[in-house]
This record gives structure tokens, C-alpha cells and sequence, in this order.
């Protein structure tokens, strides 16, 4: 098989201007990879505006057909606080005591800070959508800023942890993210990521532009990491809770069936989403230190 003719120059966050191949071309967007280092990112991303618009209430509570977005993230609060808590578990080994304090960032409608306060941890959250932030303020009580992560006026070196739960793949630059969360970890602090591996022993997934922006591996992660000032801990498989209903469309759109609307609709009638499954994903857990 031929390699791809680049496509010429884009710019990689990692390398800076480069020259990259093309990987795949989806509703309008063209995903490339990096010929120095090999990370797979929308090209233009440094160009894309409008971001915020896409994260609103239909981003959460899709028809089931749409590969952006959540059937209905609401819906699904038991199971987002179950992971949360698994998530927690990891955290509480390295940061042990009382008194613990973490920010999230990209963290919708708060469930994952909820869950750490009852743990005993006070938490702080930073999302771009007004409908999850303010759903976290109102109805959960928590304290979630809305927007950038510099713009939140949380305290420099003061947090034993910053998590990114499925949210690296969102953000137009994630070095930027990264450098932002090293400086407000405190010296021994914590930065917990979960994120798609392309690399993975599960390679199933979906290219999801505009909504995932970059589809890392472990091996193009893990510079961007050390490049923030963070020490690598270690990566491994992240095993989730899902519901039957959700995972079945999930799959129902990966595999191209026909009638996934149909199905996702039927799979959503009371008493189908209380059950759920703990599989393997197509995502890794990375640990990270401040030293």
C-alpha cells in the first residue's frame, strides 16, 4: 500500500510547522498526523472558532444517530458518579489525608466534583457549556467557573490534583491546558487524564471532529506531558461503567447499521438504562506528578 502524499505545511502543538499526512476527511474536516512526532489532530485547529457553541443542550441529549454528543448525559448521572468514584479511588492512593483539594477541567455538569465531595475532597470546576455549568451551580451546589482555565482565578500551586476526564481531546490547544494545570498542582500534586488511544489494544473508535480535535496515543501524549513539566507516573487501560442502552447504540453507529435511531430509541425506555456493564474501553488512565 502507497503512503499518502503530504499535505504540506499545518501546525502540530507539539512540533510546531510541519508538513503531515492525511489520515481522514469527515464533515468538512480534515484530520492529519504529524510527520515528526506523529499525533493525529484536526488540521486548522489553532483556526477553529465557535467551540462553545457546540457544547449546548442538544450536545447532551442527542437522537442516538448523532457520533457527537451524549443519547442523554443527565440520564446516565449514576453511572458518570460510579466511574467518578473508581477515578477517585486512584487519586485518594497517591494523595492520602484530609483536606485534599482538585480542580476539573471540562467538567460539564459536575458529577465528578460531586462525587469527590462526598470523598471529603473541595473541588472546583472549569467548563465552556453555560447549560452544564450552570446545572453544576444550581442543582449540585458546586463551584464551577465557566471558561478558560487561566481566566478562573484558582491559586497557583495549591491543588493536589487536576483531572481532564475526558477532555484533552476537546481542547483547541491541549499544551496550553497542560502548562495550565501544572501550575496550579502543588509540588507532589496529581494530574489524573482520560482519553482516547488510538494505539490501544481496542482500536474501534470514531473520528469526531469538531467535537475531538486530537486522537492521541500514549506515545504522543506523553511529550506533551513532560513538555507542561509534569513527571509520567504511569498509563494503563481504562475499564468504564456504561449503560446497556448506550453502549449498544454506540455500537450500533460504529458498525454503520441501519436504523440506529430506531434502536437507540428503543434501548432508552424505562428499565433498559438502569442496566449497565464495567468493560475495557478504547481509553487510557495517564497519571502524572508535579515534582
Amino acid at each position: 500500500m502507497s503512503t499518502p502524499d503530504p499535505i504540506g505545511s499545518t501546525r502540530c502543538v507539539a512540533c510546531g510547522p510541519v508538513s503531515a499526512l492525511p489520515v481522514e476527511t469527515t464533515d468538512g474536516f480534515r484530520i492529519v498526523r504529524c510527520q515528526q512526532c506523529s499525533l493525529v489532530f484536526v488540521d486548522g485547529w489553532h483556526a477553529l472558532g465557535g467551540l462553545d457553541e457546540l457544547y449546548g443542550p442538544a450536545y447532551f441529549r442527542t437522537d442516538g444517530a448523532s457520533t457527537i454528543g451524549y443519547g442523554d448525559y443527565l440520564a446516565h448521572r449514576s453511572l458518570h458518579l460510579k466511574n467518578s468514584r473508581s477515578l477517585l479511588a486512584i487519586l485518594e492512593r497517591e494523595a492520602p489525608g484530609a483536606g485534599r483539594r482538585l480542580v476539573d477541567i471540562g467538567c460539564a455538569h459536575g458529577f465528578f466534583l460531586a462525587a469527590a465531595r462526598d470523598r471529603g475532597w473541595t473541588g472546583y470546576g472549569v467548563d465552556i457549556s453555560a447549560d452544564a455549568v450552570r446545572y453544576a451551580r444550581d442543582t449540585l451546589g458546586l463551584a464551577v467557573f465557566r471558561g478558560d482555565i487561566d481566566q478562573a482565578g484558582l491559586e497557583p500551586g495549591s491543588f493536589d490534583a487536576v483531572t481532564l476526564i475526558g477532555t484533552i481531546e476537546h481542547m483547541p490547544d491541549p499544551l496550553v491546558t497542560l502548562r495550565a494545570a501544572a501550575r496550579l498542582l502543588r509540588p507532589g500534586g496529581q494530574l489524573l487524564i482520560t482519553t482516547l488511544n488510538i494505539e490501544g489494544v481496542l482500536r474501534w473508535y470514531e473520528w469526531k471532529p469538531p467535537e475531538h480535535l486530537y486522537y492521541f496515543s500514549f506515545r504522543t501524549l506523553a511529550p506533551l506531558v513532560r513538555a507542561a513539566g509534569l513527571e509520567l507516573r504511569w498509563h494503563r487501560w481504562y475499564w468504564a461503567w456504561y449503560s446497556v442502552s448506550d453502549l449498544t447504540a454506540r455500537l450500533w453507529r460504529y458498525w454503520r447499521l441501519p436504523g440506529a435511531v430506531r434502536v437507540a430509541r428503543a434501548l432508552t425506555r424505562p428499565g433498559l438504562e438502569r442496566l449497565a456493564v464495567r468493560i475495557p474501553t478504547n481509553e487510557m488512565i495517564v497519571l502524572a506528578r508535579k515534582s
